[in-house]
């Protein structure tokens, strides 16, 4: 198990895996947002993911490219904490390591990966296949499931 938030702790998460930090490994995406903020990435599909917002007015949810997933970021503090695609009553996602308390257990390299020559299907059977569930998203208190 892995915790982690934003900076200020408005967007928090909990990992829930039974890999380690070398089993999991550390992706770095060349898309032009996480080149910009150096975000470093890890899933497990065995794994889950259960996320809490303290104050959901200071989540924001940026989407851009073929528009399938939500980059969560703290409006408060700036920090990305990882990326949510909702797929009807599932979401799935990857995490910026670089939010997680135990981010030094990490490996430091990052496999570079780029993603430009998928499609909209191909990215998201990708995800599904890859991605870490989503077990629970609680914003202000309120519950929404898997859905994100």
């Amino acid at each position: 198990m892995f915790n982690g938030s934003c900076h200020c702790g408005n967007i928090a998460f909990v990992f829930e895996t039974e890999k380690t930090p070398d089993q999991l490994g550390v992706r770095a995406c060349d898309c032009s947002f996480c080149t910009r903020d150096g975000g470093r990435t890890t899933t497990d599909p065995q794994g889950s993911v259960r996320f809490t917002v303290r104050d959901g007015a200071r989540l924001n949810r940026y989407r851009f490219g073929l528009r399938t997933a939500d980059f969560l970021v703290c409006a408060e503090c700036g920090v990305y904490v990882g990326v949510v695609m909702p797929d009807g009553d599932r979401s799935y996602v990857t995490l910026n390591v670089n939010a997680f308390d135990e981010r030094d257990a990490f490996p430091e390299d990052a496999t570079s990966v780029n993603y430009d020559d998928e499609t909209k299907e191909g990215r998201m059977q990708r995800r599904r296949a890859n991605w870490t569930p989503v077990a629970d998203f609680v914003e202000d208190g309120l519950g929404r499931g898997g859905s994100g």
